[in-house]
C-alpha cells in the first residue's frame, strides 16, 4: 500500500479516468488504484502535447502499450499545443495545463468518468500554495489543491515524495523519465529545483508547515464561501449585483473569486486584479477589465459580470426547415410549435446566418426601421456580447434575430404557406435556458 495515498475515497466511484503520462508519479498511481478496484471501473487518458518531439511519442506510445498488457483502455488525446499557445498567447505552460483541464472537464461532463484523477502529491501542492503566494494571490491561493474539485480528484495529495519513490522501488514500478523536468527554463521547475531547496535550508519541514496553513486557510475561507455566494449564473456569466461592493473587503475579494470559478476552470486572480475588478464600481456602464485566460469583467448598471470573450463565427444559407449549425448550438426551423419566435419560412429562405456587420439595418416587427447597433442598444443587449449574436439577414437587412425578435419582412401573415417555429438549442439537447427541448 503507498502511504498516504486516500483509497477509501477512490472505492465511492464507479467510473474514473486516470490521467497518466508515463512519468513516476502517475504510473504509481494507476498501480496502485489497479490494486483496488476492477479494471472495467476505469480506463486511462494520456495526452500527447506534441512539444518533445520523440520523446513525447514514447511517453505516449509507453502508456499505450503498458494499458494493453494490463488490459486497461487507454483513449489518447493528440494535442497541438504550440500552435494552440501562439493562437491565445499563452505560455507552453499555460496552454498544455489549459488543454488538459478541458480536455478532463469534458470527460466528466459528458458523462464517461465520474471524476479524473490525477497524480498530484504533497510537494506538488505545495509547489502550487508558494507560486500562489508569490504572485499575490488571495486567500483561497493558500488552500492549494482540493482532493476532489468536483472534476479532479487527488487521491495523492498526503503522499510524500521519498514514499512514493519507495513505492516504485518497491512495486518495481516502470515509467519514462520526461527530460524538461530537468530544465529551469519553466516556473515550476524553478521553483522546485532552486528556490525550495534554499528555502528548505533555513525553513526545515517546509511541506508540513506548508499543508497546515493551507488546512488553517481552508477553514477560513470555507466560513468566508457561507456569506460570498451572492452571484447569479446566467448563459455562462457571473453577474455580481453591484452593492456587494459596498461590503467588507474580504466578502468582495472571496465573492469575485467564486463567481469567476463558478464559470471557468480556474483563473488565478492576483490582488492586483481584485483590486481592477473592484474599481469598476465607480466606472460607467460598458466599462471591463482584462483577466488572464480571455476572462473578462463588465460594468453593467446593476452587476459586474465575468465572461469568457471567445467570438463565434457563423455561416450559412437558410434552405426550409432543418437544423442549421452554430458551432456549439443549432438553429432549429420546425412545423411543429416550440418555445420561440415564427416566423414566415418563404420570406426566411435565402438569408445569410453570420455575425453582424457594419451598415447592417433592422426593422422590427410593428417597429420602425434602425441600425442594428441601436436596436441593440434600445434592447440593452451588452456589447460584450453584440459579436456573438446570430445574425439572419440579405445584404444589409436584418430579417431575424433568432435569440431576441423577427423583423417585419418575416412576420406571419394571412398569405403565409409555410409557417417556422425557431429555437437555438445546444447541442447537447437543450435550448438556451438549459431546458430539454
Amino acid at each position: 500500500m503507498l502511504k498516504g495515498f486516500d483509497y477509501g475515497y477512490i472505492k465511492k466511484f464507479d467510473k474514473l479516468a486516470l490521467a497518466v503520462s508515463g512519468g513516476r508519479d502517475s504510473m504509481v498511481m494507476l498501480d496502485a488504484i489497479s490494486s483496488v478496484v476492477d479494471n472495467d471501473s476505469f480506463f486511462v487518458i494520456t495526452v500527447h502535447h506534441n512539444l518533445r518531439g520523440d520523446e513525447g511519442k514514447r511517453d505516449r506510445d509507453f502508456v499505450a502499450q503498458y494499458c494493453r498488457e494490463m488490459g486497461v483502455v487507454c483513449e489518447i488525446y493528440e494535442e497541438d499545443i504550440p500552435s494552440f499557445c501562439a493562437e491565445n498567447g499563452y505560455t507552453v505552460e499555460q496552454g498544455a495545463r489549459i488543454r488538459r483541464r478541458q480536455i478532463f472537464a469534458d470527460t466528466v461532463k459528458t458523462g464517461k468518468a465520474q471524476r479524473v484523477v490525477t497524480a498530484h502529491h504533497l510537494s506538488d501542492n505545495v509547489e502550487s500554495i508558494l507560486m500562489h503566494v508569490f504572485r499575490g494571490s488571495g486567500l483561497k491561493g493558500l488552500c492549494g489543491m482540493n482532493i476532489d474539485d468536483g472534476i479532479l480528484l487527488r487521491p495523492m495529495l498526503d503522499c510524500a515524495r521519498e514514499d512514493i519513490d519507495a513505492y516504485i522501488e518497491e512495486m518495481d514500478i516502470p515509467f519514462v523519465e520526461d527530460s524538461t523536468n530537468e530544465s529551469v527554463d519553466y516556473t515550476r521547475n524553478r521553483l522546485r529545483r532552486e528556490i525550495i531547496p534554499l528555502i528548505k535550508k533555513v525553513y526545515g519541514g517546509l511541506d508540513g508547515n506548508v499543508a497546515r496553513l493551507s488546512q488553517r486557510a481552508e477553514e477560513i475561507v470555507s466560513f468566508l464561501d457561507g456569506y460570498c455566494k451572492d452571484f447569479v449564473l446566467d448563459e455562462g456569466e457571473a453577474r455580481i449585483p453591484i452593492q456587494v461592493f459596498d461590503k467588507e473587503d474580504a466578502v468582495i475579494s472571496q465573492t469575485v473569486i467564486n463567481a469567476v470559478d463558478s464559470i471557468t476552470t480556474r483563473v488565478d486572480l492576483t490582488s492586483k486584479h481584485i483590486q481592477s475588478i473592484r474599481s469598476l464600481k465607480d466606472k460607467q456602464s460598458g466599462a471591463s477589465v482584462d483577466l488572464p485566460f480571455g476572462l473578462k469583467a463588465h460594468r453593467q448598471s446593476d452587476c459586474v459580470a465575468f465572461a469568457l470573450c471567445e467570438k463565434r463565427e457563423y455561416s450559412g444559407v437558410i434552405n426550409g426547415y432543418g437544423e442549421y449549425d452554430l458551432g456549439d448550438r443549432l438553429l432549429t426551423l420546425s412545423k411543429e410549435f416550440k418555445d420561440g419566435l415564427v416566423c414566415d419560412l418563404d420570406a426566411l429562405d435565402g438569408c445569410l446566418i453570420r455575425n453582424r456587420r457594419q451598415g447592417d439595418i433592422f426593422k422590427r416587427y410593428k417597429g420602425g426601421t434602425k441600425s442594428l447597433g441601436d436596436y441593440f442598444t434600445d434592447a440593452k443587449i451588452p456589447k460584450r456580447l453584440r459579436d456573438n449574436v446570430v445574425v439572419i439577414a440579405k445584404d444589409n437587412v436584418v430579417y431575424l434575430l433568432p435569440e431576441y425578435e423577427i423583423s417585419d419582412a418575416v412576420k406571419v401573415g394571412e398569405n403565409t404557406k409555410r409557417k417556422a417555429y425557431i429555437q437555438i438549442i445546444k447541442k447537447d439537447g437543450t435550448d438556451r435556458h438549459g431546458k430539454n427541448r
